[in-house]
Order: structure tokens, then sequence, then C-alpha cells
């Protein structure tokens, strides 16, 4: 059956322009491809029915030609480097029409163009609680009045002063306090020298008139909600467990060694690794590291030895050796070390097409008709074919309407 003609029957091709030329004959609808309203795409087997035959010589194909005019949604504005290299719809700079720019972000506010309108969302920990656009996100989650979502309101016994995972929650989860002079707020108060028993309870490190002298490597701080329990300094332990008794050596192990890493007789070397303080923000901290396949890159002079473990197959800021960055994240990328080498892993619609990582992800595959929908997808540069959402855009020849 015909369908009604459209005086606007251009769409974007699935296929560069050389493969439209087997849309042109009605024996090839069910096993070729199907052209009809312009898209090009592989149409499966059908049953034969009576009256098969008969509607096969009857029926015709639409033969579609290049086209540069661009398909809904698509336009070019006047500072557009192609064809049809805009898409009103979801683009921030020209959403709805050239030059309608959505707002710049602000105050935690992020603008994104949604079908040609300008939306707005909010960045933690930041909230939009009055559905103002004007007034942006104008509330933060950390508030008692909005702990952790809008409307969430804390009591005065509970304010909002702690993390559960990534959302502040209301007063202090167990065995925790809070104490309002304190940061953080939360404190355990049967072990902080600070808020021993109760809340800006400190305890006197020489324990007071007429305690004895703390041991070597030891003080006087909060055990059990008490203060006077002697404690180790940090990066001390006392792994002969004499702390307290006639005589004792104090804390006599310096923590930090490959043979005490965190803990007494946590040996880093008797499982093929060194005791490191990591500097990597993501991993920071002490412990053992380095296992076998990766190297450590820093200071190694003492223990425990400062800097980051890394895979050079692999790791991003040390690819191939100690140093050897690969470029960080872009608007159209983020670098990735792939068996010791640095690539660009492209985001969107951005392609590496010279293979260049000092240039980024130089070519826009959705509007480029030299590299339509990938590297080296041409489109009909001599006709003057456009580019548009990655596809190359076709229309109903000259004379012709789309069956």
């Amino acid at each position: 059956m015909k369908r009604s003609p459209s005086p606007f029957s251009w769409v974007i091709a699935l296929l560069p322009l050389a493969a439209l030329s087997a849309c042109v004959s009605s024996r090839d609808l069910a096993i070729g491809e199907d052209c009809d309203d312009g898209f090009c795409e592989r149409a499966p087997a059908l049953a034969p029915t009576p009256d098969a035959s008969t509607e096969a010589s009857t029926r015709e194909l639409t033969n579609y030609c290049a086209s540069n005019k661009c398909p809904t949604g698509f336009t070019t504005c006047p500072n557009s480097k192609f064809l049809c290299d805009v898409d009103l719809r979801s683009d921030p700079k020209n959403c709805g029409a050239c030059g309608a720019a959505c707002p710049q972000k602000g105050a935690g506010a992020v603008f994104d163009c949604l079908e040609g309108r300008c939306v707005m969302r909010c960045e933690r920990p930041y909230l939009d609680c009055d559905g103002l656009i004007e007034t942006g996100c104008e509330t933060s989650d950390l508030e008692n009045a909005s702990c952790g979502a809008c409307g969430n309101k804390c009591p005065e016994t509970k304010p909002c002063s702690e993390f559960s995972g990534s959302t502040p929650t209301c007063g202090c989860t167990e065995p925790k306090s809070y104490c309002a002079n304190a940061y953080p707020t939360c404190q355990d108060l049967r072990f902080s020298d600070e808020h021993c028993g109760v809340c800006d309870n400190a305890c006197d490190r020489t324990g007071g008139a007429g305690a004895a002298p703390a041991p070597p490597n030891a003080y006087y701080g909060c055990g059990l909600g008490q203060c006077g329990s002697l404690k180790c300094e940090d990066g001390y332990a006392d792994c002969n467990m004499d702390l307290g008794q006639p005589e004792s050596d104090g804390c006599e192990v310096r923590l930090g060694s490959h043979e005490n890493c965190v803990a007494c007789g946590d040996n880093c070397r008797a499982i093929g690794m060194d005791c490191v303080f990591s500097t990597d923000f993501e991993d920071v901290g002490l412990g053992c590291r380095c296992p076998p396949g990766q190297n450590f890159c820093g200071i190694s002079t003492t223990e425990p030895f400062f800097g980051v473990c890394a895979d050079f197959a692999s790791n991003a800021k040390n690819c191939g050796g100690c140093g050897l960055a690969c470029p960080g994240v872009t608007l159209r990328s983020k670098g990735v070390c792939q068996y010791g080498t640095c690539k660009l892993e492209c985001t969107g619609r951005w392609a590496d097409c010279n293979g260049n990582v000092d240039d980024d992800c130089e070519v826009d595959t959705f509007s480029d008709p030299q590299n339509c929908g990938g590297c080296g997808i041409t489109c009909d540069i001599a006709a003057g074919q456009a580019c548009a959402g990655g596809r190359c855009v076709v229309e109903p020849c000259s004379g012709e309407v789309a069956q």
C-alpha cells in the first residue's frame, strides 16, 4: 500500500550513499535493503502470500539521493563548521534556536538542553527545594532543614552531622555521640582523648598529679570512657603486650616497617610485598602494597616507602614507567593506558582519527561529512551531502515522492 506523500521526506540514512544503489528494485524488498521512508535497513524474509507476486510487481520503491537539507531538529547556525551540525534539541549553546545558550553553571546549578528547553539540575551538596529556577539550587543538603534531601528536618538533639555513605544523616550512628564543639562532630566517647566519657572532656596525657611517668612511646589517654589509660603513641605498638605492667618497655615496636607494617606481625615481605604509605589520593594510607606485577614509584630509602604502586601496562599516571602520565580528562576524552602506551578514550560524538593524543579527540563524527558516524566514513562530498547526528542525509530524488 502506498503511503501519503510527504514534502519533507528526507531522513538520515543508516548507510553511506554508495550503499543506496541497492535500494532501487521492489524485488529486493524482502531480502535486500528496505528504503521505505528514506531509511535503508535490512528487512527479514517474508513468507509468500497468494498475491505476493502481484503486489511485488505493482509496488515501487523510492530512490533516495544525497541531500544538503537538515533533518528535523538539526540546523546550520552562523558559527557552524559543517552543514546541519547543530541539534537544537540538545545543544546547550543553541537550545531551541541558534545562539539561545543555556545559563552557565553556578552555585551548584547545572543547565542541560533537553528537547530544546534549558533544564536545571543540582550538583551535590546543593538542592532546589523551592522549585524556582530564578533562585537556582538555593539549599545545601548539610543543613538541618534539608539533611540529605529537601524536607528532611533534623531535631535539635540530632542535628545534621554525619554521613551514611555519601548522604548526610540526622544525628550520629552508634557508638558515636554528637559533640557540638568538635570536628568531626560525631565522637566515640569510649576512646576519644578529647571527648572521654562526655563531650569536651580532654584527658591529661601525663596522667595528672601522682601518676607515674609513662613508659617509652606511651601516654595516658581515654579507655572505655575513663582517662588514665596507657596508650601507644601514633606509629608505635606494644607487641609484647606488657604495657601497664611493672618494668614495661612501653610501646617498643615502631610500625611502618616491612615486618610490622600497620600492626604487630603484619609482615609484608612474607607475602611478597612492601610496607608502603600510598600517596595516591584514591588509595591513600599505610599498608602492604605492590604485589607481584606492580612496580613501586616514589621514595624507598626508609621504611615505610612513600609513593604509589603501579602496573605499568595499565596505570594512566605511570604508563610504561614511573611518572609517565597519560593526558587527563577533557570534555572530549580521557587518557587511558593500554599495554604501556597512552591512548585516548573518546566520549560521545568525538573520535581520535589521527591517532595523536596531543590534539585530543579532534573529529566530530556527528557532523563531519568526511567522518560521519566514525573515522573514514565519507558522505558524498561532491554533492554537498550533509552529515547530521552521525548519518549521511538523503531525500527522495528529484521528481519522486516517498512510497
